[in-house]
């Protein structure tokens, strides 16, 4: 019964729990992710409650937190951050400056010269704005980029594992619904299935020095 309630009744209970949430709160990508989660646990896990399995389940979030590879790439992005925001922040200091300039002058400047000096402004920030929304896209392809990578390399660590390990299914600890959602599959498992540090071990060990 313990292994039934880690691979069936857990995760089922929580993500029926979850539809009602996301009736209320929820974006149209949000939904589809959701479904395509409940789908998952209806084909899967039934079919691996009937026969002779070996089920495990990997936090993939820690693996990227803790494996070296991981840690790579977050400093990657962070530096690809970094550089651009260092941009942003000399434009924003630039507005400031012009904006502090213009309420010292403004009183003693004609009417010509003072709505010159506000659309020069309105123009800096419409810059500003623009150029801040690009590179937030820029980043973000970037993690995308990034992200991909890494779960590919996971995912050929994961399965060596599971083969060796003779796993027939191995879930993954958390559902990422949206950017600040997440819904845990497993809410009780028993001792020694979780391969989290197998897999942070060998993704260091084949890809620590990449």
């Amino acid at each position: 019964m313990p292994a039934l309630w880690a691979t069936m009744v857990a995760p089922t209970i929580v993500l029926l729990m979850t539809i009602f949430h996301y009736i209320h709160n929820n974006t149209e990508g949000d939904m589809k992710k959701l479904l395509v989660a409940i789908l998952a646990m209806m084909v899967f896990l039934p079919a691996a409650a009937t026969a002779e399995t070996k089920i495990g389940y990997v936090d993939t979030q820690q693996v990227f937190d803790v494996a070296k590879l991981g840690k790579k790439y977050k400093g990657i992005l962070q530096e690809y951050f970094s550089a651009r925001k260092k941009i942003l922040d000399a434009d924003a200091d630039e507005i400031r400056r012009l904006e502090e300039e213009y309420r010292k002058q403004a009183s003693v400047m004609k009417e010509n010269a003072r709505k010159e000096k506000e659309e020069g402004i309105s123009r800096k920030i419409a810059d500003f704005q623009k150029k801040q929304g690009e590179f937030n896209e820029e980043v973000g392809k970037k993690n995308d980029e990034l992200s991909k990578e890494f779960d590919q390399m996971l995912m050929v660590v994961l399965k060596d594992i599971a083969k060796k390990g003779k796993f027939t299914l191995v879930l993954n600890k958390l559902i990422t619904l949206g950017p600040r959602a997440e819904v845990p599959v497993i809410l009780y498992a028993e001792e020694g299935i979780e391969v989290t540090d197998k897999v942070v071990a060998e993704m260091d060990k084949k890809f620590g020095d990449k």
